[in-house]
This record gives structure tokens, sequence and C-alpha cells, in this order.
């Protein structure tokens, strides 16, 4: 049984469904007792359609799920962050939300990178060359040093499309994983990644995340880790045949799980 879950989306974001209240109402009925909610990062001056919210839906997300955080207090505790890039040039921005109490807590989603001018010109589900790789790795780095990312969601999505757990993937990971014992960031166990199925990946049929070779070294280090349910849909935090799944991996890997996040803000 889950009792808290710090990655949920919202339809905001252009690829989940389903109301804001919604989501809070599977949580209780699933047994949680703390929800939090984790958009896309809604970003000024920048647009990326069915990947996040444009930043006008910004002020109505933070309403809603306040509002919520009120109705059901008492019932189960709600927070309201964002999933946020490695992007160097929104980092003021990010700060400005933590410092000022608008956002209660961020989780690092390293999906992309951009230029100081916005622009996406690489996009980590498809990496080809070892510069990306590390240019994964260092954006990282970057952000777990920044002391503003309470989890590291989906920690290895860079390998997503990579064959081979190779030296280079085997140093970036050992990289990241002691960043994150060093400024205490649990590595997430994701499950959509789990819920979504195994996928032909070269001559493996595997999840795309979480991947039995960077957990092993996770395991190794005895660095920390929390399962991230990454709801798209409400009926996706109460699924069962997933969240077991979840839980078996943990247990193959014998990781160092922690049920709760003791400092949100």
């Amino acid at each position: 049984m889950l009792y808290a879950n710090y990655h949920t989306h919202t339809k905001r974001c252009g690829h989940a469904s389903g109301e804001d209240e919604d989501y809070v109402l599977e949580a209780i009925g699933a047994g949680y007792r703390y929800l939090g909610f984790s958009d896309h990062a809604m970003l000024p001056d920048f647009s990326e359609p069915y990947k996040r919210g444009d930043f006008s839906l910004f002020q109505g997300y933070v309403d809603s799920i306040n509002r919520l955080k009120e109705k059901y207090k008492g019932q189960i505790e709600i927070f309201v962050g964002y999933e946020a890039e490695a992007f160097p040039c929104y980092y003021p921005f990010y700060k400005e939300l933590l410092d000022n109490h608008v956002l209660d807590y961020m989780i690092l989603g390293n999906h992309s990178a951009m230029t100081d001018d916005h622009k996406i010109y690489v996009r980590f589900s498809n990496i080809t060359t070892a510069s990306q790789l590390y240019l994964y790795r260092d954006l990282a780095l970057n952000a777990i040093a920044s002391g503003m990312f309470k989890v590291f969601a989906h920690p290895d999505f860079f390998m997503s499309s990579i064959r081979d757990f190779d030296s280079d993937c085997r140093k970036i990971s050992k990289d990241i994983i002691e960043a994150c014992i060093a400024y205490d960031v649990p590595l997430e166990v994701n499950v959509a990644g789990i819920r979504n199925g195994k996928k032909e990946i070269g001559s493996l049929r595997r999840w795309l995340y979480p991947t039995d070779d960077f957990f092993s070294l996770v395991s190794k280090y005895k660095a920390k880790c929390i399962l991230g349910m990454d709801a798209h849909a409400p009926d996706q935090l109460s699924n069962e045949a997933a969240i077991f799944q979840a839980v078996e991996f943990v247990k193959k890997h014998n990781l160092l799980l922690v049920d709760k996040l003791d400092k949100i803000r």
C-alpha cells in the first residue's frame, strides 16, 4: 500500500485527463495520506503544446490545487509543485516560485536541453551520441546541486532508446547517483514506465524505465529511492498491478525506499 505520491499531472499538460479533484478523490479512496501535484512546468515565454501547459494556465493550476488543499484538509495533505527540467535559463524563475511559496516543491524531470533563448535542441528520450549522454548528466548534476529539486524523476530516462548499458552509461549513472546521495535527493522508481509496458529496445524487451542496470548501481551505492506514480489519469493512482510490479522491482534490487518526503517545503 502506498500512502504518498509526489508525481501527479493534470490535464493542463495536454497529455493527461481528469479534473484535479478527481485525482484527490482517487487518492483518498486508495488510502493515500499525501498527494503532490507536479504538473509539467508551465513556463513564461515558452510554448510546448501537448508536452506542457501554456503559462496562461499557471495561476489557475496553483489556485485549483490550493482550493483542494483547504477542501480536503484532515482527509489528505495536498501539495502544489512542478515537474521541471534542468533549464538553467529558468532557474531564477524556479527559485522565485519556491522562495515566495507559490510552489511547495519541485521534482526534476530531465527530458530535454534548452538554449538560453528558449529553444529545445536535444531530447533525451532519443540519445544518439555520447556527447548527448554527458549533457544529460551535466544538466542533472547542476540541477541536483541547485537544491531546488526534492526528487529526481525517472533518473534513467536517458535509457529510453539506448540499447546497451555501456561504460559511458555506467559512468554517468555513477555520477548522478553520487550527487543524489550528496544532496539527499531520492531517485524515483517511475511506476508509469512499468504501467506503460515493455518495449523492444535492441535485442531486449524491457521497460523504457526503470532499468535493471541503472538501479543495480543505485542498490550498490545504497542511495535513497522513492516510488512515483507519474499519474496522467486519476485511476492510475490506484493501478494495483503496476504498483505490485514496482514493489517487486524494489525488492529485486534491494533498494533503500523512502515512503514519503520529510521536508516538502
